[in-house]
């Protein structure tokens, strides 16, 4: 077993990395997190997305990964933004501080852009150690109303609609519709689902109508279910040199996880 000092690192623009290093990529994820994932989920996430390249960074012990790093490039109105995601270190590989030197690598290389993360309780030390700072604390909250659905949402674009979600390889979203206005939801189990945004009705079509869905959006203020359950989103930020960056507003179906 290497010491810290033995495993190299390579950071590649998504575009750059060798059907090779994408197997090998798609290999360390899927032992990590068992999963069955192939080159089409890569090349869907990865390749085709459309604001362009994200970094990734592949840790090596001698011509082996043992553990990937991403800032996924996922743009927020205009503004050049990363999210980390797909963060996987082999299990006799932890501990050697991969996940910091990996975050490090990528953050200089991302200079001039804004960071943003919705990590796990696990993750969280990890990123505030890193310089990271809450940028709003996301709580579930019940829709009572469906005829309030339109101002607690926001639209989701067209093209980022069609790549992200209608195109995924790994998932399906069901939608409802309200006054005229089509809703994205993730199914969360039997009837119940997240609402995520508003979008472009001629899209319907691409997705499952959920029939007589409980629904559940986001709000920053603590909610009953909080107060129950202890059930919260942290999502991070890091200015790593943009301007304006107190403009951004993240929203929550930007998050990898959906």
């Amino acid at each position: 077993m290497p010491n810290r000092e033995d495993i190299t690192y390579v950071c590649k623009l998504s575009s750059e990395l060798t059907e090779i290093e994408k197997e090998g990529f798609v290999e360390v994820f899927n032992i990590v997190f068992h999963t069955k994932y192939n080159l089409e989920w890569f090349n869907w996430k990865y390749i085709d997305n459309i604001y362009g390249d994200s970094y990734i960074v592949l840790a090596y012990d001698g011509e082996n990964i043992i553990g990937i790093r991403v800032f996924w490039r996922n743009d927020i109105e205009g503004y050049l933004c990363y999210q980390p995601c797909d963060t996987a270190v082999l299990e006799s590989y932890r501990g050697k501080g991969i996940f910091t030197k990996s975050s490090l690598i990528a953050l200089e290389k991302t200079k001039g852009a804004f960071i943003y993360n919705f990590p796990n309780e696990n993750s969280l030390p990890g990123n505030l150690k890193l310089g990271w700072e809450i940028n709003k604390l996301s709580y579930l909250k019940f829709v009572f109303k469906k005829s309030k659905l339109k101002d607690e949402t926001q639209y989701i674009d067209d093209d980022y609609l069609v790549w992200r979600f209608t195109k995924s390889p790994i998932k399906r979203y069901h939608y409802c519709e309200k006054d005229g206005e089509s809703y994205l939801l993730f199914n969360r189990g039997k009837n119940i689902y997240y609402v995520l945004g508003r979008f472009n009705s001629k899209y319907n079509d691409c997705f499952i109508k959920a029939g007589f869905p409980i629904l559940f959006t986001y709000t920053t203020k603590e909610t009953l279910i909080y107060k129950i359950f202890k059930n919260r989103a942290t999502i991070v930020s890091f200015n790593n040199g943009i301007k304006n960056s107190d403009k951004i507003y993240i929203p929550e179906y930007k998050a990898d996880y959906f």
